[in-house]
């Protein structure tokens, strides 16, 4: 008989946080950057470079400075990196809070799950992404926060997934991740034994799975598809 999990765990960046404002903003501000140093390159090849490296799994934790480094390393000599980041930096947090927000059908989705099984998050973000839980609501729907600024462990390491898997008080095989990522999502949770449902609406949709461990049980465009996806999938 087919039935809901026990616990679904969430990522939060590009998963149930909708970042495309901030990444355009982003974008925009740092090819300027790029640009005021002599590096002479038009949007689109920006976006190129951003994207091989992207592809290429050149960035482990997903920051905003990992990217930037790594950009700066294919079109400068070594040491500029330090620089534009040092210029970057102070602006990154008020524009997160500027403008992250919650994907427009995170909030029904979460309602539509917490009728059958309880939830939580596995996340790799800074501290100022509670803020934006909390003022958007969010906290009622999470028992388990298992934020790395937090709780001082990132993700692809299973120890984060072990630890909220423990808060959450059940087994690997009684539960889901979603997550946009395939390293640091998809893989370490399949490993554990969690069924897996990837996200594309992201950046990281340009990966492609490695290794068996990155294959997603489900694959969704949107998060409203969660509801019905779960419907087919039995939790032994």
């Amino acid at each position: 008989m087919t039935k809901y999990p026990s616990f679904i765990f969430f990522d939060l960046g590009q998963t149930l946080i909708d970042e495309w404002d901030f990444i355009a903003y982003l974008d925009q501000k740092f090819l300027e950057l790029l640009n005021g140093f002599g590096a002479r390159i038009d949007q689109r090849n920006y976006n190129a470079i951003r994207d091989s490296i992207i592809r290429d799994r050149k960035i482990g934790h997903g920051s905003v400075k990992e990217l930037v480094i790594e950009v700066c390393r294919l079109l400068y000599p070594l040491g500029y990196e330090k620089v534009i980041v040092s210029r970057l930096a102070p602006h990154i947090k008020q524009w997160r809070r500027d403008l992250f927000r919650f994907f427009d059908d995170a909030e029904p989705t979460l309602k539509a799950l917490s009728k059958y099984c309880e939830m939580g998050i596995i996340a790799n973000q800074s501290e100022d992404v509670a803020e934006l839980i909390e003022k958007s609501g969010f906290d009622r729907f999470f028992k388990v926060k298992a934020i790395s600024s937090s709780v001082k462990l990132k993700k692809p390491d299973s120890k984060i997934f072990e630890f909220a898997l423990k808060q959450a008080g059940h087994s690997p095989k009684d539960c889901i991740m979603v997550g946009d990522r395939l390293d640091t999502d998809i893989c370490p949770a399949n490993m554990l034994g969690m069924a897996t449902i990837r996200t594309t609406n992201s950046l990281f949709a340009l990966q492609m799975p490695s290794r068996i461990c990155e294959e997603p049980t489900y694959t969704v465009a949107h998060l409203s598809e969660i509801p019905k996806i779960l419907e087919s999938i039995i939790i032994s």
